[in-house]
């Protein structure tokens, strides 16, 4: 090979290994925090009827908590993908207490319903998880004094949907931050003509973890890619000396 064409050939891999990065590493990193909302067993409902406006009469507790997680620092490298997703268990008990005021043998007559409903927002980027609401319905028709409960348990697992925003949404070194909310409702919807009644909710604990992933890829930094090209156009250099010589 000539000395023009070695220069020429040492510059070209030079500039080959500074225009295309080499050994990318496809790597992932994330975070995690917990909610726990313990059991509310007070909330109780025993009105029936409704109010002046037409509303029904419910007995509600609104709960709140607020988690954090980390953002993506760009330090690591290229950001690539963000996943948010959550795990968590709930429980729910629905009890009807229908008793029949005369003391006879006419049986007492009533029905409730417990709800529990929960909720996962992601503040910014605004984003909102919400699960249908669990419902138990009660009822109690069987003796002059009646107590009837109703119980289940379940998974509210998801994630969210981040197509609308953009990658640079989850970059800084502020937090995302969570508002976890859980809404319980003690309804009672029927109790006989002679009969007094309440309806429970209770048992009704929720919790788990929310995660967040993100996706990026690693790369050599500019300054290793740029010593590369500089160390192979001076070992062309060098040889060319050493031929002049």
């Amino acid at each position: 090979m000539g000395k023009l064409s070695f220069l020429r050939y040492a510059g070209f891999l030079a500039l080959c290994f500074l225009a295309n990065p080499v050994n990318a590493t496809i790597m992932t990193t994330g975070d995690s925090a917990a909610f726990d909302f313990s059991s509310y067993d007070s909330l109780l409902d025993k009105n029936p009827g409704v109010d002046a406006n037409g509303a029904n009469y419910v007995a509600k507790q609104i709960n709140r908590q607020n988690v954090s997680l980390e953002r993506f620092d760009t330090t690591l490298g290229t950001l690539l993908e963000v996943s948010i997703w959550f795990e968590s268990d709930w429980s729910l008990t629905s009890t009807v207490h229908s008793y029949d005021t005369r003391f006879g043998n006419r049986a007492a007559t009533g029905r409730g319903k417990s709800i529990s409903n929960q909720q996962i927002r992601l503040i910014d980027p605004n984003r909102e998880v919400v699960k249908n609401n669990e419902a138990i319905i009660s009822r109690c028709n069987d003796k002059p004094e009646c107590l009837t409960s109703d119980s289940a348990t379940g998974a509210f697992n998801g994630s969210f949907d981040l197509g609308a925003f953009g990658l640079s949404d989850f970059i800084g070194s502020d937090m995302l931050d969570f508002r976890i909310v859980r809404t319980l409702t003690a309804d009672l919807l029927n109790c006989g003509n002679f009969d007094s009644c309440w309806q429970q909710n209770s048992n009704n604990a929720w919790s788990g973890n929310i995660n967040v992933q993100y996706t990026y890829s690693t790369v050599p930094e500019p300054s290793t890619l740029a010593l590369l090209g500089l160390g192979l156009s001076g070992l062309g250099a060098s040889r060319l000396r050493r031929q002049k010589r």
